[in-house]
């Protein structure tokens, strides 16, 4: 499907054997090089020599919420990674993430975020409320060391 712009609500998450899960949104994707700013001198006459120079790289912290259905998947990760009481296990818990998002047939994947080295870094469980009918969700916030981006270039508009 040449052409084909890509639908935020068609995708997929996966993390090294957490699959299945209803996923209503995925947000915070993304990195900024932190640029380092000033004066790095000053010269003849009193000119002064401004530079930024790249610094290091960040990557932001990725939130999935998804559909609660009773597992409990998502909170285990968390406790094995930051239970306080016990020691903490969360560089042997990394896990790799994968977002997907898919062609409007659902058939095609068009384009995939791999986030790397990803662990837990807050969990929120969910929200019971008489007055609403959304269903019940739970969120995880995760810490992430890197991504990569693999899209099908010929399907996806610029």
């Amino acid at each position: 499907m040449p052409g084909e712009f890509v639908t935020a609500s068609v995708f997929y998450f996966e993390a090294d054997g957490i699959t299945e899960k209803f996923v209503q949104s995925v947000t915070g994707m993304g990195a900024k090089n932190n640029a380092t700013k000033g004066v790095r001198g000053s010269g003849k006459n009193g000119k002064t020599l401004r530079q930024n120079l790249p610094g290091q790289a960040e990557f932001n912290n990725v939130t999935i919420t998804v559909n609660y259905n009773g597992e409990q998947d998502l909170h285990k990760w968390y406790l094995a990674c930051s239970e306080d009481g016990k020691p903490r296990q969360w560089d042997d818990n990394r896990k790799a993430i994968s977002i997907v998002g898919y062609s409007q047939d659902k058939s095609t994947e068009i384009i995939r975020y791999n986030l790397k080295q990803c662990f837990p870094e807050s969990y929120t469980g969910p929200e019971f409320d008489v007055t609403k009918n959304d269903p019940a969700t739970e969120k995880i916030e995760v810490s992430i060391e890197g991504y990569e981006v693999i899209a099908n270039k010929k399907d996806v508009k610029a």
